[in-house]
């Protein structure tokens, strides 16, 4: 499968980085963290094992998640640039920061924590639905 480049960057556009991504695949996080961390019904990202390559850290800022994962993002405006869970130490990269996206690849795949999913929307897409205890299985199998 071919690598592609993309670049990213926050709402102020004080912090710019490049992301490698296998695919398009994205997939939603319910859980209450994620929600709230969004301000939003989920967090929907891309995911990839490939740290992002940052021009600058000037802007950019770390927020220790309950020692589970770590939320890096801009300090002057807010943008979540990456998520990152420790045990799996892949990247969580948002859909919206990614610039220049062709949107007919994006698929969503998956949604996470399921069981969260406020009952007030839907998504019309058929995903895998994985519940909390899923996401040490499916990293197990990603590590192997």
């Amino acid at each position: 499968m071919k690598e592609l480049k993309y670049n990213c960057q926050c709402l102020c556009g004080k912090v710019n980085y490049n992301v490698i991504l296998d695919n398009l695949d994205f997939s939603i996080c319910h859980c209450s963290m994620c929600r709230k961390n969004t301000g939003g019904t989920g967090f929907s990202y891309f995911y990839t094992y490939c740290q992002p390559n940052f021009s600058s850290s000037d802007f950019v800022s770390t927020y220790n998640a309950q020692n589970i994962a770590e939320r890096v993002f801009c300090n002057q405006c807010g943008t979540l640039l990456y998520y990152r869970h420790f045990e799996s130490n892949g990247y969580c990269i948002p859909i919206g920061v990614v610039d220049n996206l062709s949107e007919e690849k994006v698929k969503l795949v998956s949604e996470w924590y399921y069981q969260d999913k406020p009952s007030y929307y839907d998504y019309n897409k058929e995903t895998k639905k994985y519940l909390k205890g899923d996401i040490n299985n499916d990293m197990e199998r990603k590590s192997n």
